[in-house]
C-alpha cells in the first residue's frame, strides 16, 4: 500500500493506493486542474463545488466511455459474425470454382474427342458451339475467382477494422480505469477524515 501526499487547489491530502506514486500523482494532478479549472472559470464557486462539479463530470466521463465501449463490443460481436459470414462464402466460391474448373476439364477432354469425331464428319459448328461454352465457362470461372479475390480483401480489411475496433476498446478501458479512480479521489477529497491527512 502506498500513501502518497499531494497537492489539490493548495491543500495537501494523503492518498492510499496499491497503485505506484507516479501514478496517484497524476491522478491528483488531473483532479487539481479540473478544480482550479473550473474555479478559474466562475470565481464565486466554492472548493466543496467545485468537487462535486469534478465528481459529476468525471462521472459523465464514466458512463460515457462505458457507453462508448458497450458500443465497440457490439461493433466487434458484429464485424466477428461478418466475418465468419465472409469465410463462409468464400469457402462455398472456392467450392463452386473448384466444381466449374472440373466441368471445364470434362468440357475440355469431351471436345477433344468430339474433334475428332467432328473432323471426321465434318461437324464444325458443334466445335464452334463447344468452344462458346468453353469461353462462357471460363468467363464465369474467371468471375467466381474474382469474387474470391474481393472476398479475400474484404476479409483482410474487416481483420483491419476488428484489430482497430480491440485497440479502441483498450484505450477506452484504460480511460474508465482512470475515471473510476478519479471518482475514488474526488470522493476521498471529500471524506472529512482524508482531507485532515488522517
Amino acid at each position: 500500500m502506498n500513501i502518497v501526499t499531494v497537492r489539490i487547489n493548495g491543500i495537501e491530502y494523503n492518498l492510499k493506493g496499491e497503485e505506484k506514486e507516479e501514478y496517484l500523482h497524476k491522478v491528483a494532478g488531473v483532479v487539481d486542474k479540473k478544480i482550479k479549472s473550473l474555479m478559474d472559470n466562475n470565481p464565486r464557486l466554492n472548493l466543496s463545488s467545485a468537487a462535486v462539479l469534478t465528481a459529476v463530470n468525471a462521472i459523465d466521463d464514466l458512463f460515457k466511455c462505458d457507453q462508448a465501449y458497450k458500443d465497440l463490443c457490439r461493433e466487434l460481436e458484429d464485424l466477428e459474425k461478418r466475418e465468419c459470414e465472409y469465410k463462409e462464402q468464400i469457402e462455398s466460391l472456392k467450392s463452386q470454382l473448384g466444381q466449374l474448373k472440373q466441368i471445364n476439364d470434362e468440357l475440355v477432354e469431351k471436345i477433344n474427342i468430339d474433334n475428332k469425331e467432328v473432323l471426321l464428319k465434318g461437324k464444325d459448328a458443334e466445335i464452334a458451339g463447344l468452344k462458346d461454352s468453353i469461353d462462357e465457362l471460363k468467363d464465369t470461372a474467371e468471375k467466381y475467382l474474382s469474387d474470391v479475390n474481393a472476398y479475400k480483401a474484404e476479409n483482410k480489411e474487416m481483420k483491419f477494422q476488428l484489430q482497430s475496433a480491440r485497440y479502441k476498446i483498450i484505450d477506452l478501458q484504460n480511460k474508465l480505469v482512470e475515471n473510476q479512480i478519479n471518482l475514488v479521489k474526488v470522493k476521498k477529497m471529500n471524506n472529512p477524515l482524508i482531507n485532515n491527512g488522517k
